[in-house]
């Protein structure tokens, strides 16, 4: 009876222990923060946007930023623009974006962006929505992007 006894503890006291360091492990690679987050409003008769922010990793391993989800859009994409000669080019990034550990990201106008698509209702400026970034195994980064006027700071003539 003792040796079950001790056996169960031992069970318990190895699983409580593993699942610690499962969830230390997380916690350390899942160091992401969003800051500065923000989107525009649309001109009259589109349905796109893009979306501009910082997204730092304190952790200690890169992560790779997958995909991106909305409720006000049924489609977000990262982009990057490119000059290629003489023109700027906007290209999407299919494989996501990697954030290397340590490291900050800034999304901004004129370079690495989010386009949000198929939006179905106006943006009013000052109005707030939320966005999710899935990573590889950083976890699922949820953060409030504010919605800012385009003609307060216009995006530089680009046009998407």
């Amino acid at each position: 009876m003792k040796t079950i006894i001790v056996l169960i503890f031992t069970g318990i006291t190895q699983l409580a222990f593993h699942a610690g360091e499962a969830h230390a492990e997380s916690t350390a690679v899942a160091g992401l923060e969003v800051t500065e987050a923000y989107i525009r409003t649309m001109p009259p008769g589109r349905t796109t946007t893009a979306g501009f922010l910082s997204i730092s990793n304190a952790g200690e391993a890169d992560c790779q930023l997958l995909n991106a989800e909305s409720s006000i859009s049924d489609r977000v994409e990262f982009h990057e623009h490119q000059h290629a000669d003489g023109m700027m080019r906007m290209r999407p990034l299919p494989d996501g974006v990697i954030i290397p550990a340590g490291e900050t990201v800034v999304f901004k106008p004129g370079g690495l962006h989010i386009m949000l698509f198929n939006i179905t209702s106006e943006l009013e400026a000052g109005e707030v929505t939320q966005l999710r970034f899935n990573t590889d195994h950083c976890g699922t980064v949820q953060f409030t992007t504010e919605v800012r006027s385009l003609l307060d700071k216009p995006m530089g003539g680009m046009h998407h």
